[in-house]
């Protein structure tokens, strides 16, 4: 059988599966359930107000069978700042169950000032046992299977001669990978946080998503798109992670993930003076007509998004305050270019980002 379609009726087989479990938990939708409510939540975290965010995160929780560590992490530190530590280590007590190791959490600025309480100390007492029920819920078994894609892709990738020598090679293991992915989806279902667990750290991204990035429309890969919408659905994927995953694959910003940008200049002289780049070294977001702005959103409700407006403001805000987890690696992208030339090219169609959302509060 033709290795195409091989894939092809493995992929129908992957979404008819997904879409029944959809539909045995009709009460699990997360784009109307759960996205909303948490970024009602994050909204409230930008104006302050920890206490009115933890008590939408609360509402989150309630609604899902399998929350978001991410969204865990926040709601602890809402809980901290609004001192209701009672709310704080039921939360981190949750990111510890998901894989979260307490010596990641030691290291967050923001809870350090409980470190001398006794529920710190309960908390350090009892994660060894944390760590055992997770270890019991988790695959761990698929999570090495799967950690296997990503150092298959890197292997070659990375030994001498790289692409250049080992370019056939590199093509076999990446469509070996993307068999390898749909057999474990096929099996397990989209490998979210509940199957798999968060890594050490609450990861953004697990490893074996390099497999879905490596299959560009460019190169003809194969398209991801539907079983990642499916998985946003469920809960195994956030749309934030999804719409990345995506766009990369597209090779267009349909969803917009990339918020800001900033432009540095390595060569001053050539660059100061000219007023084209009043805005080197500011953050800077894309100047999107209404017409455009309405079809970006209507793109991002798809998937559980927030308007873009709101989804930039929070990496804004980020950049701020590092105390919550609103931004992503992808939020931000910094370019360093050697003249004017290269700047005015990568600012053109660019306004500062904290003026054009002001205009729009």
């Amino acid at each position: 059988m033709p290795l195409k379609f091989s894939r092809l009726l493995l992929l129908l087989f992957v979404v008819l599966l997904v879409q029944q479990a959809s539909a045995e938990k009709k009460d699990a939708d997360y784009i109307k359930a759960y996205y909303p409510v948490i970024y009602e939540a994050e909204m409230l975290v930008l104006n302050k107000e920890y206490s009115a965010a933890l008590d939408k995160y609360a509402a989150a929780f309630k609604a899902v069978p399998e929350p978001f560590a991410r969204d865990y992490y926040n709601a602890a530190v809402c809980a901290t700042l609004s001192e209701n530590y009672k709310h704080t280590f039921t939360y981190l007590e949750e990111l510890a169950l998901k894989g979260v190791k307490l010596s990641y959490l030691e290291k967050q600025e923001v809870f350090k000032p409980l470190h001398e309480s006794k529920e710190w100390e309960k908390l350090q007492k009892k994660y060894p046992k944390y760590r055992k029920k997770f270890k019991r819920r988790a695959n761990l078994d698929v999570r090495a299977d799967l950690d296997e894609l990503y150092a298959r892709d890197r292997y070659f990738r990375f030994a001498e001669g790289g692409l250049r020598v080992y370019a056939d090679t590199l093509r076999k293991i990446e469509n070996d990978n993307v068999d390898n992915l749909l057999r474990a989806i096929q099996k397990h279902g989209y490998p979210g946080e509940k199957l798999i667990g968060v890594g050490d750290t609450i990861e953004q991204l697990p490893r074996f998503s390099i497999v879905i990035q490596r299959q560009t429309t460019a190169k003809k890969g194969f398209d991801f798109s539907e079983i990642l919408k499916e998985a946003v659905q469920n809960g195994r994927l956030s749309p934030q992670a999804a719409a990345y995953l995506m766009e990369t694959q597209k090779g267009t910003r349909y969803y917009k993930t990339r918020a800001l940008v900033r432009v540095a200049c390595t060569n001053k002289k050539d660059c100061e003076g000219d007023k084209k780049l009043k805005a080197l070294n500011k953050y800077l977001v894309e100047d999107l007509s209404k017409k455009e702005e309405k079809t970006v959103n209507d793109l991002r409700a798809e998937i559980g998004l927030e308007p873009v407006d709101d989804y930039r403001r929070k990496v804004l805000y980020s950049l701020s305050d590092n105390r919550f987890k609103l931004g992503y690696k992808w939020s931000v992208t910094n370019f360093i270019v050697p003249g004017r030339d290269a700047a005015e090219e990568l600012t053109r169609g660019l306004v500062l980002a904290e003026t054009a959302l002001a205009a729009k509060k």
